[in-house]
């Protein structure tokens, strides 16, 4: 005799909420209205969460919202087809598929319009002239955009309709739903966050806020944009800290790792009402105008990454134990005796260490600034004598302490985040931890 099922208790259900891999519990709440209790308490746990600007991605399973455009009566053409493809619209439009406007002043609205219309003329006959691969295809999207902002002008219906799709994809596995675009893209982004991180708290062992490989600070002081322009706060080009929302509208957060690829003060802006009090065992992240921001999540971090040239004098008030520049600059006799100077008059406890990646013949440079340091000495410690690289510049510090600075090749851990041919190292060790040497 067969034993009816039985459904699972509450705890039951909370249990199997807390350990089952997240994209699947996020599918079974989907599909199973007696989950969705368990499914928005509990808490989920993530390995991998990288939230980009056109999509977040959740243990490899990328979730992206976009409006797509489907022409009615004809085919799509080819640079709608395109456009479909790589995720679509994904700002907030109109019917035309155009910014919205901005007043209720009809005659403004068109002179606005028509200005549109001649910039992308203008744009469409430079680009005539020019016999660059892909014209065709841009041409193409400068067109339909100017009929757009005719039609809308004449008030014209479009030949086209928007559907706001959501894109589900794990490796060549993609899954799409789509409903008829008649909402703000914001509210349907909202939606979707909500659904799948709900009011629970969020475990992340490895968070990335930003595209996938750190954007260049070069120039970004100068209002300099790279890309098209972005409209969510959280990815601009410049701080937007008042303007950023908490991240995908997650209620809580803990977080192992963090990586910051773009603007480090719009990610904190994002984080600090959301954030555990748990310190991040590791932060990385790229200067913006040569600083660092002075943040207690920065502060508190175990240890610090930072991609990319940094400047050196960075280095001169951080609280961090463990620092790890991908390299550095400005490295003059200046900056370092006015850095060793400052670490001086600070109670910098023992075992402190900093580090920095450097091709060989920046490690001769800086090697020969800290030796050149009043009171330095050369000699060797327990570390450095165990390598190629023997030499090793001692400082005499505050509270019986001395700073070594050696350098040695990156072993197996180091070169996850040092992948330069020399780590040049600065440790705070006891005094008389390094042995004077005579040359």
């Amino acid at each position: 005799m067969t034993t009816p099922s039985m459904p699972l208790s509450y705890l039951t259900l909370k249990c199997v909420a807390l350990y089952m891999e997240p994209n699947k519990r996020v599918q079974l709440y989907l599909r199973c209205p007696s989950f969705e209790v368990a499914h928005n308490i509990q808490a989920m746990r993530i390995k991998d969460l990288k939230v980009r600007h056109n999509n977040f991605e959740i243990n490899g399973t990328i979730y992206s919202l976009g409006i797509i455009t489907q022409y009615t009566d004809t085919p799509n053409p080819r640079s709608v087809v395109f456009d479909n493809a790589d995720g679509g619209i994904q700002d907030h439009v109109d019917i035309y598929g155009l910014p919205p406007r901005q007043t209720q002043d009809e005659a403004k609205n068109v002179k606005v319009d028509n200005t549109m219309i001649t910039s992308l003329r203008e744009s469409i006959t430079s680009m005539k002239q020019e016999l660059k691969p892909g014209n065709r295809t841009r041409i193409e999207r400068l067109n339909l955009k100017a009929e757009a902002y005719n039609m809308r002008i004449n008030n014209t219906p479009p030949p086209f309709r928007l559907y706001l799709q959501l894109t589900i994809s794990t490796g060549k596995l993609v899954k799409t739903e789509r409903v008829v675009y008649d909402k703000q893209f914001g509210i349907g982004k909202e939606y979707i966050e909500k659904m799948v991180f709900g009011n629970k708290t969020i475990q992340v062992e490895d968070l990335q806020i930003g595209g996938d490989h750190y954007r260049c600070d070069l120039g970004n002081s100068n209002g300099i944009q790279y890309g098209p322009p972005r409209h969510e706060p959280l990815f601009a080009y410049t701080p937007q800290t008042d303007s950023v929302k908490p991240l995908l509208s997650i209620q809580s957060i803990e977080v192992g790792v963090l990586k910051v690829t773009e603007i480090l003060t719009n990610a904190l802006a994002s984080l600090r009402p959301i954030l555990s009090q748990t310190l991040l065992k590791e932060l990385k992240a790229v200067c913006h105008e040569d600083t660092f921001p002075e943040d207690p999540i920065v502060n508190t971090a175990e240890f610090l990454q930072t991609a990319y040239g940094t400047p050196i004098n960075v280095l001169s008030n951080r609280p961090n134990y463990r620092i790890h520049f991908g390299h550095a600059f400005k490295p003059t006799e200046y900056y370092i005796i006015k850095l060793v100077n400052e670490w001086k008059k600070r109670e910098i406890r023992i075992g402190t260490y900093y580090s920095m990646g450097e091709p060989e013949h920046f490690v001769t440079q800086i090697f020969t600034l800290f030796r050149n340091i009043p009171g330095a000495k050369l000699g060797e410690n327990e570390e450095s004598i165990l390598t190629a690289f023997p030499e090793c510049i001692i400082i005499p510090m505050g509270n019986d302490t001395e700073l070594n600075v050696y350098c040695s090749k990156p072993d197996e851990e180091e070169k996850e985040y040092c992948g330069l041919e020399l780590i040049v190292k600065m440790k705070w060790q006891p005094r008389g931890y390094a042995r004077a040497v005579e040359w």
